[in-house]
């Protein structure tokens, strides 16, 4: 399990990362690790809110970057929520391209707007 993460800045500004706590807590419930590190957001990104799909696209594209630890191994990216799945996305090219075999993504909540 690999926790969708904040860009380090956001990390010391809030002091927690909610995706990483919820990938620690459910790999504790299954018996499994959320192992930190093996993704990181390298680039700083502007909040998705209000951003159009292709907007949120452009934001989070090549912002991540996968460990080689990866390598050979089936993911699931977890994050708090997903709305058009951009950054889901990006982060799973990531992991790829690290040479993960297979990459699932999971999360708490899924935001729609009603119109």
């Amino acid at each position: 399990m690999v926790a969708l993460p904040l860009h380090t800045r956001r990390y010391h500004s809030r002091k927690y990362d909610q995706a990483q706590l919820l990938a620690g807590s459910l790999a504790k419930c299954v018996g499994r690790q959320a192992p930190v590190g093996w993704l990181i957001r390298t680039r700083e990104t502007q909040r998705q809110v209000g951003l159009t799909e292709a907007e949120r696209a452009d934001n989070v594209a090549e912002a991540f970057t996968a460990s080689s630890d990866v390598t050979g191994h089936d993911v699931l990216l977890l994050d708090d929520v997903f709305t058009t799945g951009a950054t889901a996305r990006a982060a799973a090219i990531a992991l790829h391209a690290a040479g993960a075999t297979r990459v699932e993504v999971l999360t708490l909540a899924r935001a729609f707007t009603l119109t």
